[in-house]
């Protein structure tokens, strides 16, 4: 007898806000019972050299929520996720409340050398690199497809070819300082619109699907005993 997969529930989260800007501590959304809050982040390291949650600080961070989307209050590209400035450079954690995987995101405001950078954070609070170490613009390689390419202060919606692994706390910040010359230029920066994925069945489904097969698998054979007695 074959086992069915646990149904995954899909997820969008659009974190667009009223026109204007508006500085807040958090954003929350709730898509299909699934809730995710993000917070401001700061960090002085490389970001090529990020390993732990504990190298980024909440200092005094904001979430910056504009009509597209959501960036960081603070640095040189308010209100983008930038890592410009050395000392101030940012990022973005969603803490979700039940793991997902994302297959699609939706960014703003990218220019052409800009880059993305999505880390999984572990249970221990290290960091496991996701990919998407190119230019958003001109193609991330790996796992990431386009369905749209925005010019300059365009908007890209990235389509994962793979979808990541399921984490329930994602940090998103670039992979490349501001401060270095990347392709000519200095400045990385985008703003996040909407992050979509699927969440996944928790272990207690998975533990219960278990044990129902096994309660299952026992009644056939007590039936198959006393057919087998009768008979």
């Amino acid at each position: 007898m074959a086992t069915p997969a646990l149904a995954v529930t899909p997820v969008s989260f659009s974190f667009a806000g009223p026109a204007g800007t508006t500085n807040v501590a958090s954003v929350s959304r709730t898509s299909n019972g699934v809730s995710i809050t993000a917070n401001a982040l700061n960090f002085t390291v490389a970001p090529g050299s990020l390993t732990t949650l504990s190298q980024l600080t909440a200092g005094t961070r904001q979430i910056q929520q504009t009509a597209p989307g959501i960036g960081v209050n603070g640095g040189a590209s308010a209100p983008q996720v930038d890592t410009n400035t050395p000392a101030q450079r940012e990022a973005i954690l969603f803490t979700a409340s039940k793991a997902f995987q994302i297959t699609r995101l939706k960014l703003s405001y990218i220019d052409s050398d800009d880059t993305l950078a999505i880390y999984g954070v572990n249970a221990d609070h290290s960091l496991s690199y996701l990919g998407f170490g190119g230019q958003i613009i001109n193609g991330l390689g790996g796992s990431a497809a386009f369905s749209h390419v925005g010019t300059n202060d365009g908007t890209t919606t990235l389509t994962l070819g793979t979808p990541t692994a399921a984490f329930d706390r994602y940090l998103f910040t670039t992979r490349v300082g501001g401060d270095v010359t990347y392709l000519g230029t200095k400045g990385q920066g985008y703003r996040i619109d909407l992050i979509a994925g699927s969440a996944v069945p928790e272990p207690e489904s998975w533990a219960l699907l278990v044990l129902g097969f096994g309660v299952v698998g026992l009644s056939v054979r007590r039936r198959r005993r006393v057919a087998t007695v009768l008979g």
